[in-house]
């Protein structure tokens, strides 16, 4: 255990947003930090931690931990701090630039902080979902690059007109069940599955959409801004996962099925409120008014705006948004009759709506993503 350190956490204009903890090899930050790093309310936050422990994505007790932090009042209180597995977890369901920008600083401050040269002696097991393997030596650098067993047969569907290739990774753990890092088990056009954590899925396809953005860098022999870079990678990153993810197959491993023979599912989410959306009561229908950068926004029966769709599953995001962009899928939406006491408070009011989803044709589109694809790495390329 290492003594705790600050490190300022600022945004694009050089504005400290945020003092991050750095402790136990990892990054940390109260609810109060997380809602000023994704710029929303602290019950917002709240509500998605609440439902990351009650899905089990994390384990309550493996990422909180009790700390003295200085308030406003110059006073210092034992706070609720959460680690930045948790932190990732929030911004991904979140689902904005802030949160990307953030895992990015992040994993440049872990690697320049991590401790290098932990080994494990030979009598103990790197463990996967399927599989066990056995090692004589793990560094703790596998955080930042992995290490890969040629001798593991792994076997899943392909796409084979994905763009590109991607990494599967799969946790390591040692025989006492801690977590100790990440390695890489294959590489290929690889189909995401269940038993593959969706955290290592999406890094995996963030990974191919900064070496496809990089070898564009290197051709050209330009260096873009990071955050203009940022945004096309997280573009890329959308458009990358629709090839790796089978739609039904994805949703009925995460949802609940209504009608399995007319793929209906039930979805829990949120309407992350306007503070223009008036009055949203319970049993009232609301209905789609578009998508705006990868988010439903929805309308009341009059046509008012009332804000937009916030998932409390953050592979909703790669999974269900792209199908209704596509108009492959058709949605029933009404405010649920259970709510949270808290859910009116705090900068940014939410309600929780029940989501019924019938889709369409199932059918992939390679080509057309493809197509999107090599349009959008040809803008990055033809910018200056």
């Amino acid at each position: 255990m290492v003594d705790s350190k600050l490190i300022i956490y600022k945004n694009s204009d050089g504005n400290i947003i945020v003092d991050a903890i750095y402790k136990d090899e990892t990054l940390w930050l109260s609810q109060k930090g997380m809602s000023k790093v994704f710029n929303v309310g602290v019950p917002a936050i709240s509500k998605h931690l609440k439902n990351i422990f009650a899905e089990n994505e994390l384990d309550k007790n493996s990422v909180v931990s009790k700390m003295e932090i200085t308030a406003e009042d110059g006073k210092r209180y034992n706070t609720d701090v959460y680690s930045l597995d948790a932190i990732i977890a929030v911004g991904y369901r979140i689902n904005s630039k802030k949160a990307t920008n953030f895992r990015i600083w992040a994993t440049k401050v872990l690697k320049e902080y991590m401790t290098k040269g932990f080994a494990l002696n030979d009598e103990r097991f790197i463990k996967g979902n399927k599989y066990d393997y056995k090692y004589s030596e793990y560094d703790e650098k596998y955080y930042g690059t992995d290490q890969e067993n040629e001798e593991y047969d792994f076997t899943a569907p392909e796409n084979e007109h994905a763009f590109c290739q991607r990494n599967v990774y799969h946790y390591a753990e040692d025989y006492n069940g801690n977590n100790i890092g990440r390695f890489k088990v294959a590489r290929g056009r690889y189909m995401w599955m269940p038993d593959e954590d969706f955290r290592l899925f999406l890094r995996s396809i963030y990974e191919c959409s900064e070496e496809l953005l990089n070898r564009i860098d290197e051709e050209t022999g330009r260096v873009h801004d990071s955050e203009y870079k940022i945004i096309y990678q997280a573009e890329l990153a959308y458009l990358l996962a629709q090839q790796f993810t089978a739609t039904s197959d994805t949703l009925g491993n995460i949802l609940t099925s209504i009608d399995d023979a007319a793929n209906v599912f039930y979805v829990g989410a949120m309407l992350e409120m306007l503070p223009e959306s008036g009055f949203i009561k319970a049993g009232m229908k609301l209905f789609p008014a578009g998508i705006k950068k990868h988010r439903l926004y929805l309308m009341t029966r009059s046509g008012k705006e009332a804000g937009y769709i916030s998932f409390k599953d953050d592979r909703l995001y790669y999974v269900l948004i792209p199908i209704l962009e596509q108009k492959r899928a058709m949605v029933k939406i009404e405010v649920s009759s259970k709510q949270d006491r808290h859910n009116t408070m705090g900068e940014k009011k939410y309600k929780n709506i029940d989501l019924w989803v019938k889709i369409g044709n199932d059918a992939t589109f390679p080509e057309n993503i493809n197509m999107r694809i090599e349009d959008l790495l040809n803008r990055y390329r033809e910018s200056v």
